[in-house]
């Protein structure tokens, strides 16, 4: 598949977990929007729970990309907050990658397969983390500063979907337990 036809089917996922929840969520429905059969889907991605993989890997991926283009992120410490402060803004997609994200978490306290998802896909986006940290610091714990900083952004995002706070109150959030973090 074409990966602009791959970017259409996942980007078509986030739309539908963001406007109907996981609970509303159908392989059919995603096929529509993203205008190709069902069959496709099938082909390229298995079946619902490798779908869903994929959709969580892609919201990793969005972010680190989005980080990857700011230009003032030069030194290791700037670099971990463009990612981590990737995950709170208005431009498009964002919102969608971070309610598909919430709501297959949330999803994965009751059901083993997702939360098996959910913790790949954790680990991946902690092992980023870790990197930066360890880069921007080599004698500090990037192992618990990674696990502190991803699940801030975590709970920052409950946050920011449900109003309770905008995207740039978020990133000040991060970029201030990042400077607590460093020597």
């Amino acid at each position: 598949m074409a990966e602009d036809g791959r970017e259409r089917i996942l980007a078509a996922c986030a739309r539908i977990i963001a406007s109907s929840g996981l609970a509303g969520f159908r392989m059919s429905e995603v096929a529509r929007e993203a205008g190709v059969s069902i069959g496709l889907l099938a082909y390229h991605f298995g079946d619902r729970d490798g779908l869903l993989q994929a959709a969580l890997d892609e919201v990793n991926a969005s972010a680190a990309r989005r980080a990857e283009v700011q230009p003032d992120a030069r030194t290791p410490a700037e670099r971990l907050a463009a990612l981590l402060c990737s995950e709170f803004g208005e431009e498009p997609g964002i919102r969608e990658g971070s309610t598909t994200w919430n709501e297959l978490r949330s999803a994965a306290v009751f059901d083993a397969e997702r939360a098996a998802a959910v913790s790949r896909s954790t680990a991946d986006w902690q092992r980023r983390a870790r990197e930066l940290l360890a880069e921007a610091d080599p004698e500090g714990d990037a192992e618990a500063g990674a696990l502190m900083l991803t699940a801030l952004v975590e709970g920052l995002s409950g946050r920011w979907l449900t109003g309770q706070i905008d995207a740039a109150r978020a990133q000040s959030a991060v970029r201030a337990a990042i400077a607590a973090l460093m020597p």
